[in-house]
């Protein structure tokens, strides 16, 4: 049996988290954190670093929606950095709605007796986990 490798992302402006499963335990953790370049261009060397050491086989980005479930900016941000994604390295990409995933891991995370004010990194990939624990729920 093949165990297959999974990378989720929440996509952001200044920063992306990065999560990573498998199909054997079908359980998300925060990877790591990639900052963008201050003019907004992606920082693709960032992502080649963490791609570099595993075999993906999906890529599962996040897409924001608003409360009534329209598109906002950040959706067209996010959607066009997953095709992005999937054609830099050839790589089969899905988008999966993460809907309030940023106040989610900012609930887990005080929860969890980080300190209100908990780093926008950690913010971030605990996003990216939770983006993807949805994903591999639905899958």
């Amino acid at each position: 049996m093949k165990i297959e490798t999974y990378l989720g992302f929440d996509v952001g402006t200044k920063r992306t988290g990065v999560a990573i499963a498998n199909s054997l335990t079908h359980q998300a953790n925060g990877l790591d954190v990639v900052s963008h370049h201050k003019n907004g261009a992606t920082n693709w060397k960032g992502f080649d670093a963490i791609i570099q050491q595993h075999t993906i086989d999906l890529f599962v980005v996040g897409v924001p929606y608003d409360q009534d479930g329209k598109e906002q900016e950040m959706t067209f941000i996010a959607k066009s950095f997953g095709r992005k994604l999937s054609a830099r390295y050839n790589i089969d990409m899905v988008f999966v709605d993460e809907y309030l995933s940023s106040n989610e891991a900012k609930k887990q995370l005080k929860y969890n007796h980080h300190h209100k004010n908990a780093s926008r990194g950690e913010v971030d990939k605990l996003s990216a986990a939770l983006i993807l624990q949805t994903w591999l729920g639905d899958s």
